[in-house]
């Protein structure tokens, strides 16, 4: 039987990075972000966002116009590069998240698998997650399972299980989510972030940990994008993927529970309140 640890305040205060007087901005973690489209342009915002909420020294944007507006318009901080430049030469980051709210895009494309050339650390997410997967299941694995994040929700996680030729049915995957996610990271050699209620981090060959039970408003659009810059940032911070995400896990939940007092949130509004809660944790830890 696979043993499940329970992710708690205390593992989030221990690992969760903390600048010094010695860091600056780049020590402290750049973030790449490949996200947005002309369709989809807040994702882009919502991953950034998530990013500089929770710490990143330096948020580096690779996406079309449009988004990089709206980027600009909410993180004015962030730094803004188009997607064909991105594709010839990615801008230099510790880590990149990739692939929330991409769609039909080209250029995007060609930027993800620049990512995924380069060997970098990664958050891989949303549109991203087949194209990864298969790289990596293919070989690409010149960068180690415990420095790729791959944060599907379920249909998310059916959809590329069967892109691998394995045949999953939802009910199957409700039976066995731990089985599951564990079958996605054995097959992509990368840690699985399988999203939902009850949120679970499956390493290839290593345990499992469990989340506390997320509050039901955090079911929201954009959530997942906030999620994924969080993560990217405590990759970019030097965090193993099962930390980084388990920790990006826990305080995106506790974000949210600060945010809805109660009542219904948007996805702005849990970057909107990472870094108190940030501040809260550390302060009482």
């Amino acid at each position: 039987m696979t043993a499940v640890r329970r992710w708690e305040r205390a593992d989030v205060a221990a690992a969760w990075p903390v600048p010094g007087a010695a860091d600056d901005k780049y020590s402290r973690g750049v973030v790449g972000v490949v996200a947005g489209s002309e369709a989809y342009p807040g994702a882009a915002a919502l991953v950034v966002s998530g990013a500089i909420r929770a710490g990143a020294g330096m948020v580096r944007y690779v996406g079309p116009e449009r988004a990089q507006d709206l980027v600009l318009a909410h993180r004015p901080e962030a730094v803004v590069h188009h997607p064909v430049d991105a594709a010839e030469r990615l801008p230099r980051a510790q880590a990149w998240v990739v692939g929330s709210g991409v769609a039909d895009y080209p250029e995007q494309d060609a930027a993800i698998g620049a990512v995924i050339a380069e060997s970098a650390p990664m958050v891989a997410d949303a549109g991203a997650l087949e194209t990864v997967t298969r790289a990596r299941a293919a070989g690409a694995r010149a960068i180690g399972p415990d420095r790729v994040l791959l944060t599907p929700h379920a249909g998310e996680l059916l959809r590329t299980l069967e892109a691998l030729r394995h045949d999953v049915t939802a009910a199957d995957l409700e039976r066995d989510r731990v089985g599951h996610a564990r079958l996605l990271a054995e097959t992509a050699r990368a840690t699985v972030l399988l999203k939902g209620a009850v949120t679970l981090i499956v390493s290839p060959g290593g345990g499992v940990i469990e989340l506390p039970l997320a509050p039901a408003w955090l079911a929201t659009a954009g959530a997942g994008d906030v999620l994924a810059g969080i993560a990217g940032a405590l990759l970019a911070a030097g965090l193993p993927a099962a930390e980084a995400g388990a920790c990006a896990a826990w305080m995106h939940a506790r974000a949210a529970e600060s945010a809805s007092a109660g009542g219904p949130i948007a996805a702005l509004d849990v970057a909107s309140a990472l870094p108190a809660v940030v501040a809260e944790l550390l302060s009482s830890s």
